[in-house]
């Protein structure tokens, strides 16, 4: 298991500094645990989950859509749900470029 300072994870997802504490603060990631120093240790999970934030935005989801998917992929047997909401903004998705 690799321990990243948040430079090497924010450079290693390709985000800002910033935007690691933003999501942190929104509940998007979770708050790392600290070094003796005081400083954020974060691990290849936090990475996969920061790496999973930024993909689903790409496909278009909000921030307040990427927290509630995550919340459902948290509980048990929540692929149902996910697939659910996944149909769904690939609807807005069509719907949007029928406008266009």
């Amino acid at each position: 298991m690799t321990i990243m300072r948040i430079g090497e994870l924010a450079a290693a997802a390709s985000v800002n500094v910033q935007t690691v504490r933003y999501y942190e603060r929104r509940g998007l990631l979770p708050d790392p645990p600290r070094s003796l120093g005081g400083f954020r240790d974060y691990d290849d999970r936090a990475l996969d989950q920061l790496r999973l934030i930024r993909s689903v935005q790409r496909l278009g989801f909000t921030l307040a859509e990427t927290t509630e998917l995550l919340a459902t992929g948290r509980r048990q047997h929540a692929t149902a749900d996910l697939q659910a909401q996944a149909r769904a903004k690939l609807a807005e998705v069509d719907e949007r470029m029928a406008d266009l």
